[in-house]
């Protein structure tokens, strides 16, 4: 057995009282009378703070005696044993816990761009209507996603990605009027994968990935950087929103820091936080919440609305949840009071997606918010529109057809 009092470092306050209490008391039982709480309540706190500590390396009962400092965990321990059975070596493995590496990796990004060079933005639009914002919603982009035509029907790169994004973006910029503020919400997935390895970071799943990580990102900053400047030759003020997308998550945190200092010296443009994968936006009479909804499903959207926003959903009239993730256009049905949306994206489908039988609109929106009365209008813009003006700039040169056998 481990002494109670070993276990102190890995203790909550809570768990502290109750190994304090075994230890003067002698026993788990004569613990949990003196205590007053059941048995099984101050077995399962001494199980929780072993397994802390077995998760830092420390557990002297299988051998481990090398802890390791937290965010770290221990993935496994190697021992070698003398002839009489005394531990002569010992390799610790370590690894970061998922939350922890997120957490280091946003302490570096700020650390790192405290010094970046300040972008000069465009002149501000002088005449400019106020009640009406205009959301551009950026469905989940899959930057450096790969997609070949014999596979899937379709063929994607960055290339493509970046060439039919800011065609896109600068077609419906141009077709706006200027106005007071404009939203840029980036719906999450932005990127195809987030890491060296181009692997889900949940799974370790291997994903179709074009050219290398740096690369990507070098593609998608100047994505960015390109539909900022483009919004802000219409826009007084800018207003963009970075959601957490499970494939891109490390990347938007990235590019939220990134958009701030390069952007906000000018007083124009607002990245909004996105350390909560529940982002709200309240302008006038119409509340609007974003999330990319890998974590919460759109049964239980309406239930963190109303819960962690209360004062502002019981302030307003209008009420709207933008998700992304699943790639298709929906609207929910079920929740009278709250429009749940999920909107479409430009991306063609990978290997997998295709093969999975997914087929949804290619297509990007931007939906007229008013202040005063909501959703008041929005505009579709689909591949094909955005082909087309594509191959009008290129000699009027076609898609190719999709091959099919024919006698």
């Amino acid at each position: 057995m481990i002494p109670e009092q070993e276990l102190a470092s890995w203790a909550s306050v809570r768990q502290l009282e109750i190994l304090d209490a075994i230890r003067e008391h002698g026993s788990q039982p004569k613990a949990a009378r003196a205590l007053g709480i059941d048995l099984r309540n101050v077995e399962k706190a001494v199980a929780r703070v072993k397994r802390k500590a077995a998760a830092q390396g420390w557990s002297p009962e299988h051998g481990w005696t090398n802890s390791v400092p937290d965010p770290h965990v221990a993935k496994g321990v190697s021992t070698l044993h003398g002839p009489n059975g005394e531990v002569k070596l010992q390799w610790l493995k370590t690894d970061l816990r998922q939350e922890a590496y997120n957490e280091l990796i946003k302490g570096a990004i700020s650390e790192f761009l405290q010094d970046a060079e300040p972008i000069h933005a465009p002149v501000i639009p002088l005449d400019v209507q106020s009640d009406i914002i205009p959301w551009i919603q950026i469905g989940d982009a899959h930057i450096g996603m790969l997609a070949h035509a014999a596979e899937t029907n379709e063929n994607f790169d960055l290339k493509i990605a970046e060439r039919e994004l800011c065609t896109a973006i600068s077609m419906l910029i141009d077709e706006m009027p200027a106005c007071e503020r404009i939203v840029i919400n980036d719906l999450g997935d932005a990127t195809h994968y987030d890491n060296l390895t181009a692997t889900t970071a949940a799974s370790g799943y291997p994903l179709d990935a074009d050219g290398r990580h740096p690369k990507m990102l070098r593609v998608y900053s100047r994505t960015m950087r390109f539909i900022v400047d483009k919004a802000l030759t219409k826009a007084r003020f800018l207003d963009v929103i970075i959601n957490q997308g499970n494939h891109s998550r490390i990347n938007d945190f990235w590019m939220r820091e990134l958009l701030d200092v390069a952007y906000g010296h000018t007083g124009r443009v607002n990245v909004l936080d996105n350390s909560n994968v529940f982002i709200p936006y309240r302008m006038g009479n119409t509340f609007v919440m974003v999330h990319h909804s890998d974590k919460c499903r759109p049964a239980r959207l309406v239930g963190v609305m109303t819960t962690d926003y209360r004062q502002d959903f019981g302030e307003t009239e209008h009420h709207y949840i933008d998700t992304g993730h699943v790639h298709h256009h929906f609207v929910s049905k079920e929740h009278p009071g709250v429009q749940i949306e999920s909107w479409n994206h430009l991306a063609a489908p990978d290997k997998w997606s295709h093969e999975a039988g997914y087929r949804s609109k290619r297509a990007i929106t931007v939906v007229l918010r008013s202040k005063t009365y909501g959703d008041v209008g929005r505009r579709v813009l689909s591949i094909q529109e955005i082909r087309q003006r594509l191959g009008k700039a290129h000699n009027n040169k076609a898609a190719p057809k999709m091959a099919v056998y024919t006698v």
